[in-house]
């Protein structure tokens, strides 16, 4: 048989055989290609964080809130980004539609990727070789909020992908529309729907129409294009009563706020457009007022969202047409209480960071948490106390001898705290006038040098609980600096003689708050103590010990002792009887402090959160005051009792209004720096300090920090029924030092003998001046008998006297080294 097979065509030959080839090569390019992106995906599977949908509560960015006594919200923490969260019930059915219609509408139908979105999207991008369209569906777009990025890269879409296969695999339809409705951005740093509403709308998203849901709807494509307002600069001619303002944080290299700005701010204060703490805020150069204006380009949208709704069957023409006629009214929702300043919440942050410290938290996670833990957190704060307590010491006419400091700040300034003593609340708080907290002192938490007003706490209440009584008899005059090598002195040079415990404090007195401090140690039965004009056996450390001992029972802690540092020293009788401090005491801590006498003897720290939540409503931490007893009920109703004197007719008579029983101690420091006045009521304790921010000497003294307590006082206690001071049982009564005076079973007046030492004293000074008397009588008998001879005697001698007081005395001055003296 003939072979044909060089009789073929060389030609036909070769080009099938480069098509075989051709496809071999394909087929191989395809295969490796496949592997290779197979290989990839794979790797980008491998190396994706393992999630759990079933918890995308948790993954959720929430803004925590901070609430009153009474559930009204005081302040939304916002750092960068407000959000709150919303059930998926609670959201009109209107803006599921408008999402689903603009976003993904094919979502129902998918189980996570839109295979048909998808090849349009390729097809576009490798036609304009960009990343326009990126095919991704309402759950690639969860996947990207809640676990990836916003990067646009193939790595992110292939991983979202990923992620959204596992997210339909364990979420429904509904819980996966409520996570993202959540999640979304939609500008002006709003996340989720439930912000959005509020920032767009001040509304709640429950109660959003069609047209405003299609708006918000509208946003999420390209949020600063489509963001519903825009701001722009107040001009002259708006009707500053009729715009929406914006406040916008400044930035620090920006150009301070014009004297123009500042007007326009103060008229919008008057039209209750802003409120007194946005003004300060103001002319402190923190924020600047700005005007929202509708943004036309987010309506364009809005058009578009309706038309697909309509399209899709989702509304009807008649809703349709209604939604696109109507005026979009913007309405900016405000983020926290008006009127109020940020102190007390301020103090809130601080202690809420330290517990979740406490619970485990890193401070980084601590403070991620606070602002975007969704945390709801309870307070004791009373809003209209806050209110009032802010309103008094915002009054210029407590405060004269004012000044503005360089960086603008009015001067004297001012803190207070108000404590309900019963339960240990901190009720409301301010730490300082005419700022607004925030990034400013918060003069509450700032120690400063208590002056006399520690007196009842450091000494007389540790005098107490180591056997002194009210009536107890000491030497008020100024002290031999012999004896001590120093003196304190009295104020104003004022001294009371032989007197008891009761009139020293009530007077204020230096040298009796020092010598009942030294006695705190000693035997007051011991003759050697007994018979003498002042101790002479006692134990300083001792005494100094048990003083640190009980400030620090009562939540002092800012004693200074010589062990850690060795330049400055609180252990001593002028910082702990005189209130010299090295620090001082913070305002919060003083009224702390204070409590422990007004609530029968026992002590707790006082408290700012009374609860705090997490975002979903488990309790994580819930407020346990500890009671300690410091001193018995009896010594607690003494000490009040001598601190009622102090009001009553003492140092701190203008502390004293109708209707209330009111104890409490003035404080002055050296050149009156610093005046204070710390008391109580049976409803509340309150203190109140007055003082530079860089320590000038004022213009008055504590007589105007007690006047300035009960102006706070007066008004808290508008509503509340009249009320006394509760004695307890175990307290007796008997005349002692010229006085009835009360005791506690069991206990008794030390150094009472010690009047009769002034007795004889005073009937030695009468006897000594009857004998001058007669002395000079007789005197002057004989010299009118002597006759001129003897008196010019006498006038010569009279005239070397003269002359020789004109000369230097030889006698040398003692040194002396004083304890402070303190102006109360």
């Amino acid at each position: 048989m003939k072979d044909n097979r060089n009789n073929k065509p060389r030609g036909m030959i070769k080009l099938s055989s480069v098509i075989k080839i051709l496809l071999l090569i394909v087929a191989a390019a395809i295969i490796i290609l496949g592997s290779l992106v197979a290989s990839i995906v794979l790797g980008i599977f491998k190396k994706a964080p393992v999630i759990d949908p079933s918890e995308y509560r948790s993954q959720l960015s929430e803004t925590s809130r901070i609430y009153s006594s009474d559930g009204k919200l005081i302040e939304s923490l916002i750092s960068d980004q407000f959000s709150e969260f919303v059930p998926y019930e609670d959201i009109p059915k209107n803006l599921v539609n408008a999402i689903v219609a603009i976003e993904d509408e094919r979502f129902f139908e998918h189980n996570g990727v839109d295979y048909k979105r998808v090849a349009g999207a390729i097809v576009h991008d490798l036609k304009t070789r960009s990343f326009e369209q990126g095919a991704s569906t309402i759950t690639m777009q969860l996947a990207k909020n809640l676990y990836t990025s916003f990067s646009k890269s193939v790595m992110r879409k292939i991983t979202d992908i990923y992620y959204s296969y596992q997210i339909e695999e364990k979420l429904s339809k509904e819980q996966i529309l409520e996570a993202y409705l959540n999640s979304a951005g939609f500008s002006k740093g709003t996340v989720g729907v439930q912000a959005a509403a509020k920032t767009f709308f001040n509304k709640d998203v429950s109660e959003l129409d069609l047209a405003e849901c299609a708006l918000i709807a509208g946003v999420t494509n390209l949020p600063e294009k489509y963001t519903p307002y825009n701001t722009k600069n107040i001009e002259d001619s708006d009707d500053l009563g009729n715009i929406e303002v914006v406040l916008l944080p400044k930035s620090e290299n920006s150009e301070p706020n014009s004297d123009r700005i500042i007007k326009i701010a103060k008229n919008l204060n008057e039209l209750g457009q802003i409120d007194n703490f946005d003004l300060i805020q103001i002319q402190n150069d923190m924020l600047v007022p700005v005007k929202a204006v509708f943004n036309e380009t987010s309506q364009e949208r809005q058009r578009l969202v309706l038309k697909r709704m309509l399209a899709q069957g989702l509304i009807t023409k008649e809703d349709h047409d209604k939604a696109l006629n109507e005026k979009i009214e913007i309405n900016i929702g405000s983020r926290k209480e008006s009127g109020i300043s940020s102190f007390y919440t301020d103090v809130v942050q601080k202690n809420a960071i330290k517990i979740l410290k406490e619970s485990g938290y890193s401070k980084e996670e601590a403070t991620n948490k606070l602002f975007n833990g969704g945390l709801k957190i309870y307070t004791p704060m009373d809003i209209n106390m806050q209110r009032t307590l802010e309103e008094v010491v915002s009054n210029p006419k407590y405060y004269y001898g004012g000044f503005t400091d360089k960086n603008g700040i009015i001067q004297p300034q001012v803190a207070s705290v108000i404590i309900d003593q019963k339960t240990h609340e901190v009720k409301a708080l301010v730490g300082g006038r005419n700022v607004s907290g925030g990034r400013l002192l918060n003069r509450a938490l700032v120690p400063r040098q208590p002056g006399s007003s520690i007196k009842p706490i450091s000494v007389y209440l540790t005098a107490l609980n180591n056997g002194a009584t009210a009536g107890d008899v000491y030497l008020d005059q100024k002290m031999p600096e012999k004896l001590f090598g120093h003196s304190p002195k009295n104020a104003g040079n004022y001294y009371q003689g032989w007197t008891t415990i009761r009139n020293l404090l009530r007077q204020s007195s230096n040298v009796g708050a020092y010598q009942v401090a030294r006695d705190i140690s000693a035997d007051k039965d011991a003759k050697v103590n007994k018979n003498s004009t002042y101790s002479k056996a006692y134990n300083d450390e001792e005494s100094l010990s048990k003083m640190v001992d009980t400030l620090k029972s009562i939540g002092v802690s800012t004693i200074v002792e010589k062990k850690d540092n060795p330049t400055w020293n609180d252990i001593d009788y002028a910082p702990l009887t005189l209130g010299g401090m090295s620090y001082g005491i913070s305002p919060f801590e003083m009224a702390g402090a204070f409590t422990a006498i007004a609530n029968e003897g026992k002590y707790a720290n006082p408290y700012v959160i009374t609860k705090i939540e997490s975002n979903t409503g488990d309790v994580i931490y819930q407020v346990n005051p500890k009671e300690r007893e410091i001193t018995t009920p009896q010594n607690a109703y003494i000490l009040t009792d001598m601190l009622k004197d102090v009001v009553r007719r003492g140092t701190g008579r203008n502390a004293s209004f109708p209707g209330q029983e009111v104890a409490g101690k003035t404080g002055t420091t050296s050149d009156k720096k610093d005046v204070w006045f710390v008391g109580y009521t049976p409803y509340y304790t309150c203190s109140v300090w007055i003082g530079n921010d860089k320590n000038q000497k004022l213009a008055f003294g504590s007589t105007q920090s007690a006047y300035l307590w009960k102006q706070i006082m007066r008004s808290v206690h508008q509503d509340l029924d009249s009320k006394k001071f509760e004695e307890p049982e175990g307290i007796y009564t008997k005349y002692s030092g010229g006085r009835r005076e009360i005791f506690a079973d069991g206990t008794k007046p030390h150094y009472v003998n010690k009047y009769s030492f002034y007795r004889a004293s005073e009937e030695k000074s009468r006897e000594d001046k009857k004998k001058d008397n007669n002395n000079n009588n007789n005197n002057n008998n004989n010299d009118n008998n002597n006759g001129d001879k003897k008196k010019k005697k006498r006038k010569k001698k009279s005239s070397n006297n003269e002359n020789n007081s004109n000369k230097p005395s030889k006698k040398k001055k003692k040194s002396s080294k004083s304890i402070i003296n303190n102006e109360d």
